[in-house]
């Protein structure tokens, strides 16, 4: 019981830190800190999230049917200090929207998605990719998903302002159909 609450608490501590904006069909979140990291609360302590728009949607096909569409809908996120590393950190937690196109017997659906920093000081560019499988259960057509938490190293808040982007990762036969 003492988890379950526990869990809640952190849960809704997670969710009550996002801010969502919606600009131009882009999807952008501002992680900002907890009450725990007061030096953090500044909205622009935190780096923007952008979900690229080459990478929100994917389709994946099985023996050349499509049976689903995974698309990237948002993400909920704060900023931290680790007191291990000694380094600021920013928490994301992809969504997902993940649609049945076509009746089949399948009901696992794994995919990968990345979060990417692209400019910046050079200790903090790179790309990490994370792995997700989510269960849709026979019959049902739509199945929201909150992906386990990615964590990236950010510069001292004011240092540089360093953007995130998150996308999707098209492999195999998605990625042929992705280019058609």
């Amino acid at each position: 019981m003492k988890k379950f609450a526990l869990g809640l608490m952190l849960l809704s501590m997670v969710g009550g830190c996002a801010w969502f904006e919606n600009e131009n069909e882009d999807y952008y979140v501002v992680v900002s800190g907890t009450d725990d990291t007061s030096y953090l609360k500044d909205i622009d302590a935190c780096p923007k999230v952008h979900i690229r728009q080459d990478d929100v949607k994917i389709v994946q096909v099985a023996e050349y049917r499509e049976l689903f569409t995974i698309k990237a809908v948002g993400y909920e996120g704060f900023c931290y200090f680790n007191e291990k590393v000694q380094k600021d950190r920013a928490v994301i937690k992809p969504k997902f929207k993940i649609t049945r196109i076509e009746d089949s017997d399948v009901t696992d659906v794994q995919f990968s998605y990345y979060l990417e920093t692209v400019e910046g000081p050079e200790g903090f560019l790179g790309k990490k990719t994370y792995f997700a499988s989510v269960h849709i259960p026979q019959g049902a057509h739509e199945v929201e998903f909150t992906a386990d938490i990615g964590e990236l190293s950010i510069p001292v808040p004011g240092t540089y302002n360093l953007d995130v982007f998150l996308g999707l990762i098209a492999n195999g036969y998605d990625l042929e159909y992705k280019r058609k």
